[in-house]
């Protein structure tokens, strides 16, 4: 009695991940598929870097340094 129980749920776990395993197999197998088809009809478009700004190439801007100084002193006096 209990070792019929236990063939058939072994027998059941062998089904059951065997379907697992064929339904995983099956959907990198799609996923693949589909990002092959992507690739062929819908190219990826290199994407063009923009300029430096000015205002990269110049350096900071004095202004924006001392604001942003004065907010993170505000915040550490209020923690």
């Amino acid at each position: 009695m209990v070792a019929e129980l236990m063939l058939e749920a072994a027998n059941l776990m062998l089904i059951g991940m065997a379907a697992v395993f064929a339904f995983l197999l099956l959907l990198v197998l799609l996923v693949q598929l589909l990002s092959s088809v992507m690739q062929r009809y819908f190219p990826v478009k290199p994407v063009e870097k923009p300029a430096i700004s000015d205002t990269t190439a110049k350096g900071l801007n004095p202004a924006v340094v001392a604001a942003i100084t004065t907010a993170v002193h505000q915040y550490r006096q209020q923690q």
